[in-house]
Order: structure tokens, then sequence, then C-alpha cells
């Protein structure tokens, strides 16, 4: 169906769809109600709320660069096990304090497992996915995200209280069990290289990689702004938040449901810069209309007009970065992709939260006309000749 039935995937890559799948029902019992359990039970104003959700996304540089220099030497089961124990121990520690400086204490161990689950998972899937899947694995990368992200938004309906971070502390520790027995111990056929400090050094005298990088970071720093301004302001207008679980349901089954139509007839057949612009474009307006929602079903939409672009946007980003790549340093190089990402969304948040505390979420439109002017400019951005050399040439 959808063009999957032309794809047989091997046992190793259903397991890491699977992890996928598992991972984002813990995250995502958390991400929905995150800042209005700051605001609303930690007592954080809105830029502390930035400030916290900004530490994680800052360290996850962090587990980015812990990832890609242990991944070849452990493997990446035992990788994926770090990054699962450190969320664990994250969530554990949200549920116990509510003191703003531990907040952003564990925020940071979060981020730091985000960091290593991350790039050793896109990794392990570009290794074990042949040339041809690759662009259709990484699809279904975001289908499986998202199913659990469905699941998780149907528990929210029903609890949407600081225990959720104790549930999701158990649902990753039963991760890191399946991980030891089911994940592939190696990197695809080979074993793994060794890999050095070094190898970072010889990624940064890759410029067009850099430069990749660098658009990719401008890409996170809108992206991460519905998962700071759709709660928040979800929070001002609804009377009950319990509800916005169904939001990232309705969403995450829409993703389900279309994006193996989407990798198999655009992706797969149109040149990526004309997805990474189309994506881009609608990430932008989907945060700037949720400045004028007023109601949950204007919120849906937001959130609706968000998915689109990130349908488009996310599967093509590592795609490129797995294409750009030097095979011996596949690793490596998600690690710092992901660095730059994390960089990228820790500015988004940081700017969102003090925008926030500046104008407020509710009464002043001016946050929402910057948001769309910066997403306007990064699709314009994107037409960029050499911009989109990077994603038309294959290497």
């Amino acid at each position: 169906m959808f063009g999957i039935k032309n794809f047989k995937f091997s046992r190793d890559l259903w397991v890491l769809l699977s992890s996928i799948f598992i991972i984002h029902i813990a995250a995502y019992l958390i991400v929905p109600i995150f800042p209005i359990i700051l605001k609303a039970n930690k007592s954080l104003t809105a830029s502390q709320v930035g400030i916290v959700i900004g530490a994680g996304s800052l360290f996850i540089q962090l587990g980015s660069i812990i990832s890609g220099l242990i991944s070849h030497r452990l493997g990446n089961h035992l990788t994926l096990i770090v990054g699962n124990l450190c969320q664990a121990i994250a969530l554990i520690g949200f549920g116990l304090t509510n003191s703003f400086h531990l907040l952003i204490v564990f925020s940071a161990i979060n981020g730091v497992g985000t960091g290593i689950f991350i790039p050793t998972i896109k990794a392990a899937i570009s290794y074990v996915a042949t040339e041809g899947q690759r662009t259709t694995a990484f699809s279904l990368r975001g289908v499986a995200a998202h199913s659990g992200t469905a699941l998780a938004g149907i528990f929210i309906i029903f609890t949407a209280t600081n225990r959720n971070f104790f549930i999701a502390s158990i649902i990753y520790l039963f991760l890191m069990i399946g991980s030891w027995i089911f994940m592939p111990r190696d990197c695809g056929n080979e074993p793994c290289p060794t890999l050095s400090l070094h190898s970072y050094l010889t990624i940064f005298k890759d410029k067009r990689f850099l430069l990749f990088s660098l658009v990719s970071a401008l890409i996170w720093a809108l992206h991460t702004q519905l998962g700071i301004l759709l709660p928040l302001r979800a929070d001002v207008v609804l009377v009950n938040t319990n509800p916005l679980g169904i939001i990232w349901t309705i969403s995450s089954v829409f993703v389900i449901v279309t994006q193996p139509f989407i990798s198999h007839n655009i992706l797969e057949k149109k040149p990526l810069s004309f997805s990474m612009f189309f994506g881009v474009f609608f990430l932008g307006i989907g945060i700037t209309l949720i400045g004028f929602a007023n109601n949950f079903y204007f919120l849906l939409i937001c959130s609706l007009v968000f998915i689109i672009g990130e349908m488009f946007v996310m599967p093509v980003l590592d795609s490129i970065t797995s294409s750009i790549s030097d095979p011996k340093l596949i690793g490596v190089y998600f690690s710092v992709a992901n660095f730059a990402s994390g960089v990228g969304a820790a500015i988004g948040n940081f700017a969102s939260g003090r925008m926030i505390d500046i104008y407020g979420i509710k009464g002043s439109f001016t946050p929402w006309y910057i948001i769309f002017g910066f997403g306007i400019f990064l699709a314009l951005l994107l037409r960029h000749p050499f911009v989109k050399s990077l994603s038309e040439k294959k290497s």
C-alpha cells in the first residue's frame, strides 16, 4: 500500500523502526503537555520554560558528540541503551523536583540521552537500508514515530499530570531491555570502524556538509516552535487542556496515512530542493496560524498544516545527510548533523520563550509576524542555487 509493498526491509530495519515507535510513545506522553506542566505545576515563567526546554536542545549537542565517539566502539545496541538510560533518569528527575535549576539539569540529561539516541538510530537505519531504500526508510521512520505519538496522545486525554513522567520513564527502561536483546550489534554487513575525535576534525573540513548543517540548524529553529507555542497557546484559549493530546493523535494518524504516499509519489520523484522549499513554507504557515487560533479546531488545523511541512522536510534532511556522508564516517556525520539541529532548536526555544515573555502568548501579533517573516526568509534561502546544489548533487 502507498508503495511500501515495493520494498522488502530486513528484520534489523523493522526492529529499528519498532524502537522508534516505542520511544515516541514515551516522549509524547510528555511533549504536548511539558510547557504547560512547567508553567502551571512547576510555577515557571514563559522565559524559564524556554530555558528549560532550550537546555535540553542545547545538550543534544553533547549527546551527539558522545554518540559519534562511542557508537563505533560499543556498537549501536549499547549506545542506544546508554541514551535510553539518560532519558529515563531525566524523566524521573522531572517528576520529583519543582526546582528551576534542577529542572535545567534534568533537561540537560534528557538532551544528552536524546542526542545519543537520534543520530545512532539514524546511522543504524542508514547502515541497514540499501541505497534505494533510504528515503523510504527514513519516511517510514516518521510513520513509526507518529504512530507512537498518536498512541501517546490518546493516553494524554485520560492523564496529563506529573505522573506522566514516571510512566514514560518505565517505558524507556523496558526499551533498554528490548534494545539489549533485539538491536543489531554491528554496522550493516561490516563491523563498526573505530573512530577518534580526529574524525570530527575531518568532517569540519567538509564545507559542503557544514553549509548543509547551517541550513539544517535554521530549519530546526523554525521546527521547534510548535512544541512550545502550541501548548502555551492552548493553555490560554482552551478551558481544559487534556484534549490537547487529541491534536497530536490526529496529526500523527494523518502522517501515518499520507507519509508513504508522499514519499513514493513526491519525495522519490521530485528534486529534494523542491520538497525542502515546500516543507519549510508550510512549517512557517502552520506556526504563524497558532497566533490567530482561538479554539481547539483552529489549533488542530495549525498542527495539520505544520505536519504537511514536516512530512516533506524531515525525511529529506536525513536522506541528504546520508547521501553526502563518507560511508566510513556516517555515524559521525549524523552526530554532527544532530549537533547542528540541537543548536537550531535551542536558539528557537530560547527565542520563542523570550518573545512570549515580552509580547505574551495572546494579545499581540508581533511574535507571529516575526515567525512568518523568518519562515519566508528560510524558504527563499532554500531556492538559492548553491543551497539547492546541496540536495540535488549526491556523492
